[in-house]
């Protein structure tokens, strides 16, 4: 497979399980559906119709057509992916209201800022990586007490490193001139999420630092390193059904898993 660009959703599906990397983008396998993908592009695509000045729709709007298509992929919802505790899932109209949750947090958040930019398309070269690297950032706007800001909505309960805020940051800097945005922040909007995320500095970043982060995955996905880095975010992933380590031996796996013809998979 020819690898024409990255972003940070592919870098870190990499460095997190090759071979998901492998199923997912190379042999493009069927992946488990969930409840948690649908709640958190409903709540994005709601945000970023009411800071574009769209017409005010119910959540429903934006959640039910994103749990009908993954219907058609999988109509046994039981076995769609679900956050939240074993005994009381986060499925069915709690997702729904979770994302109306959501929704009414960042609202609150979005006060505090003039925003300049909403999904903004940032995609763009990085010294150092030989091919183009794919970002939409949030939002880009000034903080009232930060000034000029990254936020990246996150409607989980788990922040990642900061290693995406500083990939938007790098490509800002180094295509559209110095870059007056100083700080990051992810913003946990989900209310199981109780703490305060800090500002990320993002004055010190280095594109080049970035770009050859960026480049070292790249390689190893042209060498073909495919292994399994099996152990607890099995449970979350998407191609948990395709994995011949997960799954074990079965027609299923027998048709999409062939890293050990196609790659280095151990």
């Amino acid at each position: 497979m020819e690898i024409t660009h990255l972003s940070y959703s592919q870098y870190r599906t990499y460095t997190e399980c090759p071979r998901s990397w492998y199923l997912g983008k190379v042999r493009q396998a069927e992946e488990v559906q969930t409840w948690y993908v649908p709640l958190g592009s409903a709540v994005h695509g709601k945000i970023e119709d009411a800071l574009k000045g769209g017409p005010e729709k119910p959540m429903e709007d934006y959640f039910y057509p994103l749990i009908t298509a993954q219907m058609q992929v999988e109509p046994d919802i039981t076995k769609w992916l679900a956050g939240g505790p074993k005994d009381a899932p986060v499925t069915h109209e709690k997702a729904l209201q979770r994302a109306v949750e959501c929704y009414e947090r960042a609202v609150q958040e979005l006060e505090d800022i003039e925003v300049w930019e909403v999904e903004y398309d940032a995609t763009g070269a990085l010294p150092g990586l030989s091919v183009p690297l794919k970002a939409f950032v949030d939002i880009i706007g000034e903080h009232k007490t930060r000034g000029p800001v990254i936020w990246d909505w996150k409607t989980g309960s788990t922040k990642p490193d900061n290693f995406q805020l500083i990939t938007y940051a790098a490509l800002l800097d180094h295509n559209r001139g110095p870059s007056p945005v100083g700080w990051g922040r992810y913003m946990m909007i989900s209310p199981t999420y109780t703490s305060q995320t800090k500002y990320v500095d993002l004055t010190k970043v280095d594109p080049m630092e970035v770009g050859k982060k960026y480049e070292a995955v790249l390689q190893r996905m042209k060498a073909k390193h495919y292994e399994t880095k099996a152990g607890f975010n099995c449970r979350f992933c998407f191609q948990q059904n395709n994995c011949m380590v997960n799954a074990g031996i079965n027609p299923r796996t027998t048709y999409y898993d062939h890293s050990t013809e196609e790659g280095l998979p151990f």
